[in-house]
């Protein structure tokens, strides 16, 4: 057997990926790209029972362990010890022949009330050059099993942890990325969802949100245009709702007709009974209602009613092995939408390797390879979805200093995150906002507040006592007396739980006019058609203002594009399908009279790039290098000249991924230290001069031609010689100041189209256009 090299000294000092100190092996998970410092929780450990050994737990019995539950559907019990005992304990249940597998419990050094259960599994992505034996033989170095691979990622497997192994799957997958072979090792750990809602507001009126006659309490513009939409379509049953949650009850009067329910599954229980069986499942059937309750002459009416629907009751935990099984049955079972009113228990909650390959396999492969359209709740703290903040003031200091928050699911590039307005068209207070929020919807307005595994239900701080005006949302509720309210029915349904399923059921109606859309498509439409509701005010907790629109990106970090309008939607989506509307004898709608106008048709009409789904151009929007890398493929095809990076932020199955690598192999585009491309980070105008002239290795100009810009101070010094080339060969378009290149500030879609023409135009692939700003 061939042996994998053995990590160096220098290795270990400087190999490529995220490095891990010796002395920090067993405290630093690394997950997603990232690295969270943990710490082991004094008096709770795990095991799995071994599934062949015939003794007792006389072990436990021995160190006055108690069994408290069991977690998940991965066979772990957590057992309850004295701190003191904690290390006999342990040591007693690995010596046990009952035992299969033992390890400590783990928390965020900084949020101590949420819960890390480590499995007994590691996932492992090898470089692709890493054949069948060495793979096996890095696996048994680690006493690791190889057990299947995953599925959408090249060369990158599941293994167990086997008996023989002496340290727990934190350290052997830290120890692991040592070796040049390995890509990515992560452990997979067990968390506690949280659901974004319980109900306790007020009684409001039903249903303004999709009927908005005014009155009290709701201004008008608050809904979102359903009646108009439903004069399109209702929605049709070949269309598929996905509500992935606690429960939802089928015998509820809102989710009765011919068709209406298909492919019902409990993986909690392990049937196709997905309903309510604890006191607290009651959130799935809002949120079920929410979206598509059936259009049948009783209770109430769902976005999307005639729509069908598929109830998918999770474990309530969020290992890998739970994720895959979700958006798996949704793919198989021909899901077109996926809506999850859910998050980590967590403060910082990164997503692993797998989590994230199965939203983007679902994603990309969902619906016959058009993709089904995911959306998650953005969450209820008032916090930031990827940021920090310095907290003050909470609950036994549970959450204090320099917090980094982070809710994986809801920053995936392949997830449209949703975030919540009011029924006064302003921001509800709880409702978290960052980069990643794609839209908003109505919901209702309270405080922020949280959910731990240890404190349970807690209101972020400092505390907002003050009232906050808006109504709630009219649902579904569970049968009887059980559920949030009395009744079959409750009127106080909210939280981001409610605006996703909201926008479930928009894009419900979405694919029910135009089937054929892909889920990138869809999102674009739900983002083009978005109402721009802005919000001037401090929010009461934090005094943030981030209710106005950024005017190139045309987004907010509260609401995103916006707030969904079902009926501009799918206007949109039926427009769609019979290609861009001819507006004023141009093109695309908003470039009429544009200073780049005559590039962006030329480019436009060579199919090198194009518009919106609401006939727009966006000129003024800025570019993402992912964009830009899609865009250099369609423009120049360019030829490999070098092996491909393996960037860690652009999973297999990211939508630009190949656009990625041919753009890197070709020299257009490198990446950031740590493996990292920065998909979603603005492109400058010097890093598109430097990567046109480098890429196609473009020749000539001398320094002497940057004269000609009055900020010639500001151009960076890596940046002089394409610059003075692309000058030369009069590639430069300088608007309004044609002596002023700008050259640090984010490039607009109307300027790289002209870039890029007059690129074309250098190397004898167009005709000259006449512009006063070519430089």
């Amino acid at each position: 057997m061939v042996q994998p090299s053995k990590p160096t000294s220098a290795t270990l000092e400087n190999y490529q990926g995220i490095g891990v100190p010796e002395a920090s092996l067993a405290v630093i998970l690394q997950r997603g790209g990232d690295e969270l410092l943990l710490s082991k929780v004094p008096n709770r450990f795990t095991v799995r029972p071994s599934a062949t050994a015939s003794t007792s737990n006389n072990w436990a019995a021995t160190n006055q362990a108690k069994l408290n539950r069991r977690v998940g559907q991965s066979n772990l019990e957590e057992y309850l010890v004295a701190p003191s005992n904690l290390d006999a304990a342990m040591q007693a249940a690995r010596a046990s022949d009952a035992v299969a597998f033992a390890s400590h419990v783990y928390c965020p050094a900084n949020n101590p009330s949420t819960f890390f259960y480590l499995t007994d599994r590691i996932t492992i992505q090898f470089d692709e050059q890493v054949n069948e034996e060495s793979r096996k033989s890095i696996a048994n170095a680690a006493n690791l099993t190889i057990i299947r691979p995953v599925e959408g990622i090249p060369n990158t497997f599941v293994c167990e942890v086997t008996k023989q192994a002496t340290e727990n799957p934190i350290k052997i997958a830290n120890r692991l990325t040592r070796y040049p072979e390995v890509l990515v090792a992560e452990p997979n750990i067990i968390l506690e969802t949280q659901q974004h809602y319980t109900p306790r507001d007020p009684l409001y009126p039903k249903q303004w949100y999709l009927n908005n006659k005014g009155g009290d309490g709701v201004v008008s513009g608050a809904q979102i245009y359903a009646e108009p939409a439903w004069d399109i379509t209702r929605g049709v049953r070949s269309i598929v709702i996905a509500i992935a949650d606690d429960s939802v009850d089928l015998t509820h009067p809102d989710f009765q007709g011919q068709g209406k329910i298909v492919s019902p599954i409990d993986f909690k229980d392990g049937d196709t009974s997905p309903m309510p069986v604890a006191e607290s499942d009651n959130h799935g059937t809002s949120c079920a209602g929410v979206a598509a309750a059936e259009e049948n002459g009783k209770g109430t009416v769902g976005v999307a009613p005639g729509c069908a629907l598929m109830p998918i009751r999770t474990t309530g935990f969020l290992d890998d092995e739970s994720i895959e099984k979700i958006f798996n049955w949704a793919i198989d079972k021909n899901a077109a939408v996926i809506s999850c009113s859910w998050g980590p228990g967590a403060v910082y909650y990164p997503l692993s390797l797998r989590q994230s390959a199965a939203i983007t396999k679902a994603a990309t492969q969902g619906r016959g390879g058009r993709g089904c359209v995911i959306l998650f709740a953005a969450g209820n703290a008032n916090r930031p979805v990827n940021g920090t903040v310095d907290e003050k003031g909470w609950p036994n200091n549970v959450v204090g200093g320099k917090t980094n928050w982070l809710t994986g699911f809801a920053v995936h590039p392949d997830v449209i995150a949703v975030s919540a307005s009011t029924s006064l068209n302003k921001k509800a207070a709880y409702s978290n906002w960052g980069t990643s929020i794609s839209v908003c919807a109505p919901s209702n307005n309270a405080p922020p507040g949280t959910w731990l595994p240890e404190t349970g239900f807690i209101a972020t701080a400092p505390e907002v006592s003050e009232y906050l005006p808006g109504l709630g949302v009219f649902a579904a509720d569970r049968v009887g007396v059980a559920g949030y309210d009395s009744g079959d029915y409750t009127d106080s349904f909210g939280g981001t739980s409610s605006a996703t399923p909201v926008v479930a059921g928009v894009v419900g109606l979405v694919l029910s006019a135009n089937p054929r859309l892909t889920a990138r498509e869809v999102r674009g439409i739900l983002e083009q058609t978005a109402d721009k509701i802005v919000d001037a005010d401090a929010d009461p907790q934090l005094g943030n203002r981030l209710g106005n629109y950024d005017v190139t990106s045309r987004r907010s970090d509260w609401f995103g594009y916006g707030k969904v309008n079902a009926f501009k939607a799918v206007q949109a989506a039926v427009r769609k399908g019979g290609g861009n509307p001819n507006i004023g004898g141009s093109r695309f709608s908003d470039i009429s009279g544009h200073w780049a106008e005559k590039f962006i048709e030329a480019l436009a009409a060579a199919n090198i790039i194009s518009g919106f789904p609401d006939g727009s151009f966006g000129p003024d929007n800025s570019l993402n290098r992912a964009q830009y890398a899609a865009l250099l493929v369609s423009a120049f095809s360019p030829i490999p000249k070098a092996p491909a990076t393996n960037f860690i932020d652009v999973s297999a199955s990211f939508w630009a991924r190949s656009a990625i690598e041919r753009a890197n192999r070709a020299g257009f585009l490198s990446g950031f230290p740590g493996l990292k491309f920065g998909p979603n980070q603005n492109l400058t105008k010097t890093e598109a001069i430097v990567s046109l002239v480098n890429g196609l290795e473009l020749k000539g100009g001398n320094p002497d031609l940057l004269k000609v810009y009055s900020d010639r101070n500001q151009i960076p010094n890596f940046a002089l010689s394409a610059a003075a080339t692309a000058t030369a060969l009069k590639i430069v378009v300088n608007y309004p100041a044609r002596d002023r290149l700008s050259g640090q500030r984010d490039i607009t879609r109307a300027e790289i189209s002209a870039l890029i023409y007059q690129t074309l135009v250098a190397i004898n692939r167009a005709k000259a256009i006449d512009s006063p700003y070519i430089v």
